[in-house]
């Protein structure tokens, strides 16, 4: 009796384990096979004769416009060079370095600063006083730290910096209190205005997270936190007072937008796999509890559960789908790779099936459904149940569509996949030219905890390679030395970033001070996930000091609320900090008198 019963709990455990289904996540080397055929597609695109990509393109791959938009350059770029470091097929690197040098040559206001965001085919503006906004400043970033990334190339380098440094003097605000990206500036930069999340989120995948991943300069660290501050204060901090997902368009002072009410699933779930992102490289459990938050928003009321996958747009006064004039509810193809990459995030740290499920559902539906099996490359919008849209053209190419997300998909899918969910190796290829020096090239191609992540062996040009340090992931190239390099990458240990033992702390959290900024009382909301723990909640100023200790006791499980009263203190930022046990997490506060 006791054996039968041992039996069916056994049996009701394993019933309850979830089953992946998709194809590429079993096998997530088939992304290789696709990530190359969405790059084969756009190569009719490319302008053999005057250089740059086309913007607007058919489901065939013809070109059907004059255009070849900044954004079009940048995109394709990234797509061709993560085509490259899955495949090794060089002429990839051909296509992308075409596409920047008519970047570089054109889409540079060479009065003002900053990109062009329309240009045609000569590559001259076709508005040279639009405006710049900070979507299409950051997005011109995105192929050039991807090139970057595979190559090293110097020249690529001094163009990344001119575009980070042009958008931190012009479109960062540096009014305390009210950091953050402005949405929009006009052509010469002199009046600038609104908070987004475009301005926000956009940031961190386009560029902050890869230049502290390449170099390890603590300055980019320094904006990713500060960014990832405005996603958890204004973009989730808005959460508790919408019908679903969060405002996603403020004013200068970030209070929000109530004219424009919509929310984007895609959006909710791209901020979610940016706060997992940073948590790995900067482990805070406000990040993933708000990032579980994130995604519970999008399954309880924005998931298809029955064909997988997220919807497009919600009001999220309402709650209320968008239906754009579409007779049946649809899916987009960038959102639904949102759900792919944070639901493997997710997974990865939290070990909870509920995200890996997510990612699964979505992957099997977009592999089945988004991607066009016969003429390459993928659909932008299906409907729920993976028909065509009849209201909607099926064009690849657009201001708005190019390489990027498609390709993004197949290539995290290959990395996360196999790290994340197979515990199985990854292989990457990087071009790096001979130099007249010795030098060491710094390896680190996606965000996790740095000592979770090793080198396992090296091929130059097909042969092996034992110049490197497989801990530290260094190349040591001999001067005279270069070419095609293959790195295969595994993990240290099967373990997750987060804390104590892969489990993340449970209902250990510390909420955002409200109201922020506060003058000169604001309160505080935080958590403790274990009954008689000692808690030490204190104040710091900018120095390091503390300015005052709001607890220091010992307290049971549950959720608490205290003030604080800054009334003797002078203006300015101070950081709160949250301590149980090993548990520790700070956040950042603004005084105004």
């Amino acid at each position: 009796m006791k054996k039968v019963l041992f039996l069916v709990l056994l049996s009701g455990l394993c019933s309850a384990q979830y089953n992946v289904r998709s194809p590429y996540l079993l096998q997530p080397e088939k992304a290789i096979g696709y990530v190359d055929s969405c790059a084969r597609f756009w190569n009719k695109a490319y302008d053999n004769s005057l250089g740059g990509f086309y913007t607007n393109v058919d489901k065939y791959g013809n070109v059907t416009g004059t255009n070849k938009n900044t954004l079009s350059q940048s995109r394709d770029t990234y797509g061709y060079v993560r085509a490259f470091m899955l495949t090794g097929n060089e002429s990839y690197l051909g296509y992308a370095r075409g596409a920047l040098n008519f970047m570089y040559s054109h889409a540079w206001d060479k009065s003002y600063g900053g990109w062009f965001t329309n240009l045609d085919k000569n590559g001259n503006p076709v508005n040279s006083k639009e405006t710049k906004d900070a979507f299409n400043q950051h997005y011109a970033l995105l192929g050039i730290t991807a090139y970057f990334e595979a190559t090293g190339d110097t020249m690529d380098w001094s163009r990344l910096m001119k575009g980070y440094v042009n958008n931190e003097q012009k479109l960062w605000d540096r009014r305390p209190g009210y950091e953050g990206y402005y949405d929009n500036a006009s052509y010469n930069w002199t009046s600038k205005s609104g908070k987004s999340f475009n301005a926000t989120v956009d940031a961190i995948t386009t560029h902050t997270l890869y230049l502290y991943l390449l170099t390890g300069d603590a300055q980019y660290k320094d904006k990713l936190l500060k960014i990832t501050d405005n996603m958890t204060e204004h973009l989730a901090g808005s959460m508790d007072s919408q019908k679903i997902g969060f405002v996603e368009e403020f004013d200068s002072d970030w209070n929000p937008d109530n004219n424009e009410t919509m929310t984007i699933m895609g959006h909710v779930l791209k901020t979610a796999w940016c706060l997992g992102r940073v948590y790995q490289i900067s482990p805070d459990t406000m990040f993933i509890t708000t990032a579980k938050k994130l995604v519970k928003s999008v399954l309880d009321k924005g998931y298809d559960h029955q064909y997988g996958g997220p919807y497009k747009d919600f009001d999220r006064t309402t709650g209320q789908m968008l239906m754009w004039g579409v007779s049946d509810t649809a899916k987009a193809w960038w959102q639904m790779e949102q759900a792919v990459t944070a639901g493997l995030e997710l997974y990865d740290i939290t070990k909870s099936d509920e995200y890996l499920k997510m990612a699964d559902e979505s992957l099997d539906f977009f592999m089945k459904y988004f991607v066009d099996h016969e003429n390459g490359e993928v659909y932008s919008d299906r409907t729920r149940d993976g028909r065509k849209v009849p209201q909607w053209g099926e064009e690849k190419g657009n201001s708005g569509k190019a390489a990027y997300h498609s390709t993004e998909l197949g290539y995290y899918t290959y990395l996360y996949g196999n790290l994340f969910y197979k515990k199985a190796p990854v292989s990457l290829y990087y071009y790096f030219k001979s130099d007249s020096a010795d030098r060491s090239v710094f390896l680190y191609p996606l965000a996790i905890q740095d000592n979770r992540l090793k080198i396992k062996d090296v091929t130059l040009n097909g042969e092996a390679f034992n110049s490197f340090n497989s801990s530290t992931r260094t190349i040591r190239i001999p001067a005279g030395k270069g070419g095609k390099f293959r790195v295969t990458f595994e993990l240290n240990d099967v373990t997750s970033a987060a804390s104590n033992n892969g489990q993340q702390p449970e209902n250990f959290s510390l909420g955002q001070n409200y109201p922020n900024p506060f003058n000169p009382i604001t309160r505080i909301r935080y958590s403790v996930g274990e009954a008689g723990s000692h808690v030490s909640l204190k104040v710091y100023d900018v120095l390091g000091s503390v300015a005052a200790t709001l607890v220091d006791e010992v307290k049971d499980k549950g959720s608490y609320e205290v003030a604080f009263d800054a009334s003797r203190l002078s203006s300015g930022i101070y950081f709160y900090r949250l301590q149980s046990g090993k548990n520790v997490i700070s956040r950042k506060m603004t005084l105004l008198k």
